[in-house]
């Protein structure tokens, strides 16, 4: 036994002398969301760590809080706490430790739970007293100084109720308060005076198509007995170092969050690049030394993240955080309430039901990513590259780095490696201007070189490929010559139509005519899926789904078959079912023959030139659809109106067809899934 003790002693002291590597994982899961451009959309990833659980600030016996509701971070990093439930303002240093507590026991100077507490940049503290409807100001000894209540005079209606929440002060003096339940938007007072200069910021009304279908039926009287809507109310206010005044608004799904203007125009509405998460429960809004925000939101997602960070232009990065009910792990909170940020770049989160604030300290791979962005969108790109080369070897997912490093690639007249960044990260308009750049350095070089073989191609299409069809035409088996005049009827039937068509009705065209027709239809289809240029269809091509591209592109046609030959057959039209699908062969010829064409501009046009693009594509499409209706007016021998009405319901019944085929392949997954679940369910009984 004595042998056997030592040997798990002399084990236990090998594993405390070399011990193995430890892992720090955090409680809740980053993510990057990555804005592609064109057919690539919008993609989530799971990421490495952005931000990490730091310090927790939690007060014991009278430094404890009781439902704090708002936190502000002043210059020199200490946390200004509204203590909502305690009465009072408290005031931490940067780590979170106790320095006092601010608001009098009695006098004008007692705090009746505050709600909101902002600190300008000389100390003073201002507070938005709910319970006592007004906003206190201290100095920055803690000393109470003046307060400002409702203003008797002025502009402000008599009836309306000054209950501050919230509060921040601009650069002037002026203030912005958020007052609950107000739908007119914040109350903005002037420091020096404490005068009303009007609402500030109100959010839109939003009306629904019934609301304007009232509108236009309803008499005055019936207007008036319906319920009003008013704007939802703002929630939140902060203003950031340029003095841009963030509005914050819960419940709702549009303008959550607006970045204001001195004027009240929101920022946002003219950026293309803002794209917010789809949260109605977004609180507050903290905002860093290079124009980031960071925006917390309650709301449990898909990704269950707590805090996004958003570039300048409002483009949602990064994703963190966790929130939960009753939480078990340190850095998941039960009721975030307000967010802040301090010169570090530290993040501290207010939780109120759990009465603490926690902080997140920012990671090397965080900071590295952040600062190469924040170069980028300023425009200093070769400052980021150092940075954005570091974020590429710690994590090749972010498609932001290799927009980064394309930029850069342009500025060092490297057009190449540009356009290979570009590509990699779905840029399609960074790609397009490195290739205009590539395009104009390739004609300068080659010009003469591609002049020449254009012409010879040319003369040997004028003399030698024509003269060579006709003579060895002649000299095809019987089989192949009808083919090749059936196809020669096919290309005519492109500008004669109506002869065309005559041509072809009641005639049985060659079986292997009309399998050659589809076969080029098919591999045109699979051409312009592969082939388009990337700068006017930016897709990841291993993501292709082939047989449903290939499937939905041909079940129209097949479609547009059956119901013409049925409605034309109810009709009285003359048509055959195969003089139907001969004709529709004949209608998509056009696809087959400009798609090169059109997939060869794709390919050496930019974005500016895409007009003649979408041109050509827009007339291929409206040739097709005048060749199908020309087709069937003189197949079934309709006149013009006639064949206008039969158009119309043949197109009506190729959707009654559509949603015949979704319901009964719904259903039948119902019934599947039905006597799938009973089968388990018996398996499992056995």
């Amino acid at each position: 036994m004595a042998k056997y003790t030592r040997f798990i002693a002399v084990l236990l002291a090998a594993f405390f002398l070399f011990p193995g590597t430890s892992s720090a994982w955090q409680p809740y899961d980053t993510f990057f969301i990555s804005h592609g451009t064109g057919g690539a959309g919008t993609r989530t990833f799971w990421m490495q760590d952005v931000y990490t659980v730091s310090h927790t600030a939690v007060g014991h016996g009278d430094q404890a809080m009781k439902q704090p509701a708002d936190l502000f971070i002043a210059a020199d990093d200490h946390l200004y706490i509204a203590d909502k439930g305690n009465n009072r303002v408290i005031e931490l240093n940067r780590d979170g430790e106790w320095v006092r507590a601010i608001g009098d026991a009695e006098g004008l100077g007692a705090l009746k739970a505050p709600e909101g507490v902002f600190v300008r940049p000389s100390g003073d503290i201002y507070v938005a007293d709910t319970g006592n409807q007004r906003i206190a100001v201290f100095d920055k000894g803690g000393t109470f100084v003046r307060e400002y209540k409702k203003p008797e005079e002025g502009l402000m209606p008599a009836s309306y109720f000054f209950v501050p929440v919230k509060v921040a002060v601009d650069d002037r003096g002026v203030m912005y308060i958020v007052s609950k339940g107000s739908y007119q938007g914040m109350v903005r007072m002037r420091g020096d005076s404490g005068e009303f200069t009007g609402f500030f910021g109100s959010n839109k009304t939003s009306g629904t198509w019934m609301d304007r279908l009232k509108r236009q039926i309803f008499t005055e009287e019936q207007l008036a007995r319906e319920e009003l809507k008013r704007p939802a109310e703002i929630g939140n206010v902060t203003i950031d170092q340029d003095g841009y005044i963030f509005a914050t608004t819960t419940g709702v799904l549009n303008d959550q969050i607006r970045k204001l203007t001195a004027a009240g125009v929101n920022r946002f509405e003219s950026l293309k690049s803002a794209r917010f998460a789809a949260s109605d429960q977004m609180v507050d809004v903290a905002t860093d030394k290079r124009h980031f925000f960071y925006v917390l939101d309650r709301k449990e997602n898909r990704y269950d993240a707590m805090i996004s960070i958003y570039s300048p232009g409002g483009t949602q990065l990064f994703s963190f955080g966790k929130s939960r009910k009753v939480p078990q792990q340190r850095g998941v909170l039960s009721y975030p309430a307000s967010i802040g940020i301090d010169s570090g770049n530290r993040l501290w989160v207010l939780d109120s039901d759990q009465s603490l604030a926690q902080a997140y300290d920012r990671t090397e791979f965080g900071d590295a990513v952040l600062t190469a962005a924040a170069d980028y969108y300023i425009g200093d790109y070769e400052k980021s590259e150092a940075n954005w080369n570091k974020v590429k070897s710690l994590n090749e997912i972010i498609s932001l780095t290799y927009v980064g490093l394309g930029e850069v690639a342009q500025k060092q007249e490297r057009t190449r490696d540009a356009m290979a960044y570009f590509k990699m990260s779905y840029d399609n308009q960074g790609y397009s201007e490195a290739f205009w750049t590539y395009r104009l350095e390739w004609i300068q070089q080659n010009f003469a070189y591609a002049a020449g073989v254009i012409v010879a191609l040319w003369l040997l299409f004028r003399y030698g490929l024509r003269t060579l069809a006709r003579n060895s035409t002649r000299r095809l088996p019987e089989p192949l010559v009808r083919v090749a005049a059936e196809l020669k009827d096919a290309w005519y039937t492109l500008f004669h139509p109506y002869e065309g068509f005559y041509r072809i009705k009641g005639r049985k065209l060659s079986g292997f005519t009309m399998l050659l027709l589809l076969l080029l239809l098919v591999l045109a289809k699979m051409a312009a899926l592969y082939w388009t240029g990337f700068i006017f269809r930016p897709v990841d091509l291993s993501r292709i789904r082939l047989w449903p591209e290939l499937i939905g592109f041909l079940a129209p046609i097949l479609a547009w078959v059956v119901a013409n030959y049925l409605v034309s057959t109810v009709k009285d039209g003359e048509g055959r079912f195969r003089d139907v699908v001969q004709a529709s062969l004949f209608a998509v010829v056009p696809y087959i023959t400009l798609t090169m064409p059109i997939l060869l501009l794709s390919n050496i046009l930019v974005l500016e030139e895409g007009i003649l693009y979408s041109s050509l594509h827009t007339v291929m499409w409206l040739w097709i659809g005048a060749l199908f209706i020309i087709s069937s007016q003189v197949i079934h021998n309709f006149d013009f109106v006639e064949n206008i009405a039969n158009s119309t319901i043949t197109v009506v019944t190729i959707g009654i067809l559509f949603l015949f085929i979704s319901l009964t392949t719904g259903l039948s997954y119902n019934l599947y899934d039905f006597f799938y679940q009973l089968y388990k369910e018996v398996t499992v009984l056995a």
